[in-house]
């Protein structure tokens, strides 16, 4: 079924149609939104937000995170395809526990795992922007799921800036983050854009209309990789 939003910034008409996937998941799909969220109107996790801005508005990059990771679990659910939340709570579960609570859902699971962070990104300059995808070191299993969702990014937000790290051949940039280097599964982590650039965190991080499409271009990666 067509569904077109219009972005209440710039006017422009995006395509959010998802076409039905298969019904038999190859994967476990664990997603992971980064930090804590807010309880009772006290956000749990110290910095990792937007500057307030003039409007008085200030994105809280976990409230960010599990916006996408509850759109993404509803279109998983809605195709059904296998996916776990692995933080659903408003909780900043530490990155140790977060590790230790995705491996042993791998090692009981009967499908192999993927491990998706979600996130948005920051910097103390303002003018920094686009979007970038982490892998762990060296070439691994991770390099082409993330290549994936690059390729997707950028077909999506072609008025946006990509960030690739084209150094080994493969745009993901490489980092030893611990949901990357810890975990037992291949494990990829998306910077969705700034949240310290007003622009981008407008526009995007704090509109649903691009919380929308930032979920779709991960749901098209899954989707991708469960049929191909």
């Amino acid at each position: 079924m067509e569904n077109i939003i219009t972005c209440p910034h710039c006017k422009t008409q995006f395509d959010m149609s998802i076409k039905p996937t298969k019904t038999s998941s190859k994967y476990l799909w664990i997603f992971d939104n980064g930090h804590g969220g807010v309880i009772d109107g006290v956000y749990q996790t110290q910095g990792k937000r937007s500057p307030e801005w003039p409007d008085g508005n200030v994105l809280y990059e976990g409230e960010f995170n599990r916006s996408i990771v509850d759109r993404l679990m509803k279109m998983c659910n809605a195709n059904d395809i296998d996916a776990v939340n692995l933080v659903d709570t408003p909780v900043d579960i530490s990155l140790r526990e977060r590790v230790n609570s995705a491996n042993q859902i791998a090692k009981s699971s009967d499908k192999p795992c993927i491990y998706v962070s979600v996130h948005a990104n920051g910097f103390s300059d303002e003018s920094a922007n686009g979007w970038e995808v982490f892998t762990s070191p060296g070439e691994t299993k991770s390099d082409p799921i993330a290549t994936v969702l690059y390729e997707k990014a950028k077909a999506e937000f072609p008025e946006r800036k990509m960030r690739p790290s084209t150094a080994d051949g493969d745009p993901d940039k490489e980092a030893k983050f611990t949901v990357l280097t810890d975990t037992s599964m291949p494990a990829i982590l998306s910077e969705n854009f700034f949240m310290t650039n007003y622009r981008e965190c407008h526009e995007i991080l704090m509109s649903e209309s691009g919380r929308d499409r930032v979920a779709k271009i991960h749901f098209e990666m899954i989707q991708q990789l469960e049929n191909g």
